[in-house]
């Protein structure tokens, strides 16, 4: 009885050709995997950035102010502490900010749309110089976007729940 020259292929024998197709394969689930965790940092980050961004005009502040109320001895209010709170919550804000900027160039990295040449933001152009201006970065919308909806959440604060200080 004669033997096969070539054993089977479902058994992990197989010949030239067919071991030609498994590496492609092979490559091309590489590709499929690294294309996913792609997508899922991409995701991650601009699920960051939306945190961060809303975080800036609420946890920030609020943090700031729990934080001097700790430290405080007094419950009344010194100058010492408006001067600390003064300082300490724009301080807390551009370090928030920093970071934003660096998880938008992680962010801009892994999308790989990082732009070619340097970019002036929005709010350093004169608006003379608005026609030449590229599309905003996701990170400004997404801080525009926090921004009013923090002016809209001080809104319905303001008129539905704050009551009235006046004498009554």
């Amino acid at each position: 009885m004669a033997t096969r020259a070539f054993g089977n292929p479902g058994r992990g024998i197989a010949s030239a050709g067919l071991a030609r197709d498994s590496l492609a394969t092979r490559a091309a689930r590489g590709d499929e995997a690294r294309e996913l965790f792609r997508r899922a940092a991409a995701a991650a980050l601009l699920a960051a950035m939306a945190a961060g961004s809303v975080a800036l005009w609420a946890a920030v502040p609020i943090g700031v102010l729990w934080l001097v109320s700790q430290l405080s001895a007094s419950l009344t209010p010194t100058p010492g502490i408006v001067v600390v709170v003064a300082v300490a919550i724009p301080a807390a804000v551009l370090l928030g900010a920093q970071a934003l900027v660096r998880v938008e160039r992680a962010y801009m990295r892994v999308t790989d749309t990082a732009p070619s040449a340097p970019r002036v933001h929005g709010w350093r152009r004169s608006l003379s110089d608005s026609s030449v201006s590229g599309p905003a970065t996701v990170l400004e919308k997404m801080m525009l976007a926090s921004a009013l909806l923090a002016l809209a959440a001080l809104v319905v604060w303001f008129f539905s729940f704050a009551g009235s200080s006046l004498p009554t």
